[in-house]
């Protein structure tokens, strides 16, 4: 059943199949581990898609809820009608939504935001822990759990090293909001080395490396940027400049805000620490 639930994350069914599967063809519990403990440490490091942790609940009208009833959608419905009183959704309308970070001991209701929200704010990010915690083990833990196994001590054996979308404009983010914004690494672009200050301390030092490889990433990073634009232009039939398709069911729709906030960081870097 969880695997063709259409009210819950994709990442959530496509873990347990290929777990299943996994299990199945190959009778190893340890493949089993080993998949999984890869599947939690991307969703720690930030490398899944966004589309892929999508929730889509069925708005069902403000009038069918309870006064106070903490629903995500209906939480969504609210904020965007307090922009516009026209943006409630049809009934039986599907809402997307995504869970974000927040302050300890803040309600997960007031963690649900649109997932153009997230696109928008580099301060927002996925809440790792709760997706893997929440939606991604559960399932595997009912299913495995027959065979002995303890798959919450799977993900509790992974090293806590979160990734983040870096910001460099400045030496440290101002407007802090959660805690969880304080107690991240951040790895130098150029050789991947722990660091707090952007480039590391050894890569400031060789500035003619750096620089080779920063603009060699960035006019990668513009290529790409430029390709998805021209894919996207070419399919909404919109200028190459104005590109404003909000698809959410398109997968180009999430490459391309990523590959504009990389190119964005890779070219605020460069100015900040180089120039």
């Amino acid at each position: 059943m969880v695997s063709i639930r259409r009210d819950g994350c994709p990442a959530v069914a496509k873990t347990l199949e290929r777990t299943l599967k996994l299990l199945f063809e190959s009778r190893d519990v340890s493949q089993c581990k080993s998949f999984v403990q890869r599947q939690c440490s991307k969703v720690l490091e930030g490398r899944v898609a966004m589309e892929d942790l999508l929730f889509a609940k069925e708005y069902r009208g403000r009038s069918s809820y309870q006064p106070g009833a903490c629903v995500p959608c209906l939480e969504i419905t609210k904020k965007l009608l307090a922009v516009d009183r026209r943006a409630e959704p049809l009934v039986k309308e599907r809402v997307p939504y995504v869970v974000v970070c927040g302050s300890p001991g803040q309600p997960l209701i007031q963690l649900v935001r649109r997932p153009q929200d997230v696109l928008n704010d580099a301060s927002l990010r996925l809440n790792a822990v709760y997706y893997i915690t929440k939606q991604i083990l559960p399932p595997l833990q009912r299913c495995l759990s027959l065979l002995g196994v303890n798959v919450f001590s799977w993900y509790e054996d992974l090293p806590r090293i979160i990734r983040t979308r870096a910001m460099y404009q400045q030496e440290q983010p101002a407007g802090k909001a959660s805690i969880s914004q304080y107690f991240t690494s951040l790895h130098c672009p150029v050789c991947h080395a722990l660091t707090h200050r952007g480039i590391c301390t050894d890569c400031r030092g060789n500035q003619q490396r750096t620089v080779a490889v920063l603009s060699e990433r960035l006019r990668s990073l513009e290529q790409k940027y430029s390709s998805l634009c021209q894919l996207c232009s070419s399919c909404s039939g919109e200028s190459l400049h104005e590109v404003n398709c909000i698809s959410l069911d398109c997968p180009v729709f999430f490459q391309r805000f990523q590959a504009k906030h990389e190119l964005a960081a890779n070219t605020s870097l460069r100015e900040t620490y180089l120039i």
